[in-house]
């Protein structure tokens, strides 16, 4: 009795239709465009989550009991890649990450299923404002912890996740090789299940690979990872039998000096001439492998210097300072002459105790005398340089050097006097802007001498991003300029974001800093306790919702990745 009654409901409803604009096909089924539109369902909408995405939807303008429907989800606007179907018979259906890849954009439709006599309706596509295909993603629940760079070996990574309800099943990882390679399948064991951490071992030196956490076929986490080269070192040398300082004299261009464990003097000042050396610690642990410097000197052009594991002290004669970690000069005989180096690379250091600042490169007679091609200090410590903040030295000072990048990142400064970055001598427009870029970094108890905190560029051409760092106890003593940054020139590129920043003040104990001209996005000020004195920057006491653990551009925990945990 039932489809009786149905079957007479849909003939009136064909009917009806038919009396309006109907043609049959060659089949005989019903194939006017008005008619399946009225079958057709409306108000297609999607909502994403981190790891699953709802569909909903509006029942058609004639709704049938038992009606049922298809989303279908693709990786072309065309629908000829179906990745995955879903029948449903709400006017909802769900998708999680199980089924989709992550970070894949993905198209969806929708439509009535084929029921007694009537064939499937049209496709209803979910669209955007502007009335076109619309795309979503899954970017997946994320646990894993960030990767410190220490815990990154040749052939070895070691990985932590958070734990809880989630977490608790997690069953394997893949990594993934960028090269196209096999994925190499982990298991974890219960224990490591239990403490969240496990160490990889058997990559491949110089390889990057995708690693995703799973628990069972569902993502926890996923990130990239890079395990650098295995080092050849030109010569090693000990500490107490040898001396660093002949070793440098006699490197040709290329060499790596590679340093045993133990205490090395270079007490006085350092020149590095026409030739770029590494110098690089056996063990790549800075707290058993230290310089006693007084002062780098990269002299002339094809000069560079790559520091790699090691505390660089500038305390070299037990009461005086060391003036500059490193300086740049022409030549020997003459500072001032034009000379082009190559690069400087401070990876994996401790670097503590100057009176002025850790680069100054302002020698040159002219602007644009000195040309250097990058600039990079990575996963290192840099502190206590001009704490008094008396020379009145910005940290680094670039007023007469061109320059391609400098970059900071994953690194702590603290203790710094007077400004952080000067390039304020009018230098040649560029053919690319350059590009000043700090990432992932804490700087506490910084600043003086009325300089601006960041960067003075003036009306140089630049791009410049500050993102996810923590700055906190400005100045040191004294005053700041009440505006942070200046740059003024026409169409750079200026960003601050998803910082946290507190007692960011212009005199101590204020929160008067100004950061005008950069375009500002998802900072917050959140009070994290520190004083000026603070030297652990812990975040692992933190609460569960404290803003600072999910500030982050990827929704993670800001700062230098050596204190997160």
């Amino acid at each position: 009795m039932k489809n009786s009654l149905v079957k007479i409901f849909l003939g009136v409803v064909l009917v009806v239709l038919t009396m309006t604009a109907c043609k049959k096909s060659v089949d005989g089924s019903i194939t006017d465009a008005s008619t399946r539109r009225s079958f057709t369902p409306t108000n297609f909408g999607i909502s994403v989550t981190t790891d699953s995405v709802k569909f909903s939807w509006t029942a058609p303008l004639f709704s049938i009991n038992n009606m049922t429907y298809k989303v279908d989800i693709a990786t072309d606007s065309l629908f000829t890649d179906i990745v995955y179907s879903i029948n449903a018979d709400t006017m909802n259906a769900f998708a999680t990450d199980s089924v989709l890849l992550l970070n894949t954009p993905y198209y969806s439709r929708v439509s009535v299923n084929p029921y007694t006599i009537l064939s499937a309706s049209h496709y209803l596509v979910a669209t955007n404002a502007n009335n076109l295909p619309r795309t979503f993603k899954l970017l997946g629940l994320q646990y894993l912890k960030v990767i410190r760079d220490n815990e990154i070996t040749s052939n070895s990574v070691l990985l932590h996740w958070y734990l809880n309800n989630d977490t608790k099943n997690v069953t394997n990882l893949v990594l993934t090789p960028s090269d196209g390679s096999s994925p190499i399948n982990v298991t974890v064991t219960g224990d490591e299940v239990m403490n969240g951490t496990k160490n990889i071992t058997g990559l491949e030196p110089g390889k990057k690979y995708l690693l995703q956490l799973f628990a069972s076929k569902r993502s926890m986490g996923f990130t990239n990872v890079s395990t650098p080269k295995t080092t050849s070192f030109t010569t090693i040398i000990t500490a107490g039998v040898d001396s660093l300082a002949a070793a440098i004299a006699a490197a040709a261009d290329g060499d790596i000096i590679g340093l045993n464990p133990g205490n090395y003097w270079l007490v006085s000042t350092t020149p590095i001439l026409q030739k770029t050396i590494t110098i690089r610690s056996v063990s790549n642990n800075p707290a058993d492998t230290k310089i006693i410097s007084r002062e780098f000197d990269l002299v002339g052009t094809g000069a560079g210097l790559n520091l790699i594991g090691v505390d660089v002290n500038g305390n070299y004669s037990g009461s005086s300072l060391g003036l500059a970690f490193m300086q740049f000069f022409g030549s020997q005989a003459t500072t001032s002459v034009p000379a082009t180096f190559t690069n400087v690379k401070i990876d994996n250091c401790i670097i503590h105790d100057y009176a002025r600042c850790i680069i100054r490169a302002n020698y040159g007679t002219n602007a644009n005398d000195f040309k250097i091609n990058n600039i990079s200090i990575n996963n290192s410590q840099v502190s206590n340089i001009d704490q008094i903040n008396a020379q009145g030295y910005y940290m680094f000072v670039l007023d007469k050097v061109q320059f391609n990048s400098l970059s900071i990142t994953k690194s702590t400064l603290n203790g710094l006097g007077s400004g952080l970055i000067s390039m304020s001598t009018q230098l040649a427009v560029p053919t690319t802007n350059p590009l000043i870029n700090i990432d992932y970094c804490t700087f506490n108890n910084l600043g003086g001498s009325t300089k601006y905190l960041l960067l003075d560029a003036k009306a140089n051409l630049l791009n410049y991003n500050l993102s996810n760092c923590i700055i906190a106890n400005t100045p040191i003593s004294g005053s700041l300029n009440t505006a942070a940054f200046r740059s003024t020139g026409a169409g750079n590129l200026l960003t601050f974001a998803n910082n946290n920043i507190f007692k960011f003040a212009s005199t101590v104990g204020g929160f008067d800093l100004v950061l005008t001209g950069l375009l500002q996005s998802n900072n917050i000020n959140t009070d994290l306790g520190w004083q000026p004195s603070t030297t652990n920057f812990s975040l692992s006491n933190l609460s569960s919702s404290n803003p600072v653990l999910t500030a982050s551009s990827n929704k993670g925990i800001i700062g230098d990745p050596r204190w997160a945990y």
